[in-house]
């Protein structure tokens, strides 16, 4: 069997690389990384917005995918490919949401990440994922136009019944075209049926002519699974769910951990 040297890490940023800021050893591993000859590059479910400050610091030159594959960006941070909600569904979204008589709006909130931005209705600061850089406009769940212009929309929930009963509720409701799935133990993700960290790392990998045996992936997520599941060398976080584990080739105590057993990999080939 043909043996490949890995190329590209795509590493996830809440929960992996990012846990209360990045670490300077996990720093360190991503120049020894590029120096390696291994592109570093970013697999987030975080708006652009939130993802450009982590991509300057760390001075990567990569790809940038962000809202759980939605958008993705190139090494210049132009967006060469988006895949959003349509406006049809979008209103269905919130249709949906208003008739659940089970939930608290301010608890179990919805969030809209439109234009790079993460937008609520009302004021989701009791949801501690939502505790800050977020914006409030009441609008955004009257529009009728959304411009194409969300990729993604999310509700906060820390009982894990009632994210499951709104999962399935929604899935009813939303028809084929959309894909409802828990992105965290507390948090559901509403995307364009075909979208996923995976899906996003394929298009890369087809725009730069390389072959999926040449990925490495690093998360600690259910929205990082697909990711993970699909590719030879990944790894989990050691702290991530079993689920997340158990879709993982290997775990991690550290980003710095798997870059280093990826180097060593790549020095054996």
């Amino acid at each position: 069997m043909e043996e490949f040297m890995i190329k590209n890490i795509f590493c996830d940023l809440d929960g992996t690389l990012y846990r209360d800021g990045i670490s300077d050893k996990d720093k360190q591993a991503i120049r020894d990384a590029k120096e390696a000859g291994i592109k570093f590059n970013i697999a987030t479910g975080r708006v652009i917005d939130h993802s450009l400050s982590i991509m300057e610091d760390l001075n990567l030159d990569s790809y940038l995918i962000v809202e759980n594959g939605s958008y993705i960006y190139d090494n210049k941070m132009e967006c060469f490919y988006r895949g959003v909600l349509s406006d049809l569904s979008i209103n269905k979204v919130i249709e949906t949401y208003n008739k659940f008589d089970f939930i608290d709006p301010k608890e179990e909130v919805i969030y809209f990440k439109y234009d790079g931005k993460v937008i609520m209705p009302e004021d989701g600061s009791k949801a501690e994922y939502l505790s800050r850089g977020f914006s409030i406009d009441p609008t955004i769940v009257t529009r009728q136009v959304y411009e194409s212009k969300v990729g993604n929309i999310g509700v906060v929930c820390t009982d894990p019944e009632k994210l499951a009963k709104m999962i399935g509720e929604f899935s009813l409701a939303l028809g084929p075209d959309v894909e409802v799935y828990a992105s965290s133990e507390t948090t559901l993700n509403i995307v364009p049926r075909g979208i996923s960290k995976f899906d996003a790392i394929k298009l890369v990998c087809k725009r730069e002519g390389i072959s999926l045996e040449e990925v490495s992936t690093i998360g600690d997520s259910a929205n990082d699974i697909s990711m993970l599941k699909n590719v030879r060398y990944s790894f989990a976080m050691e702290n991530s769910s079993p689920a997340v584990k158990s879709s993982a080739s290997f775990e991690t105590p550290s980003v710095a951990d798997a870059i280093k057993m990826i180097i060593d990999l790549n020095a054996q080939e």
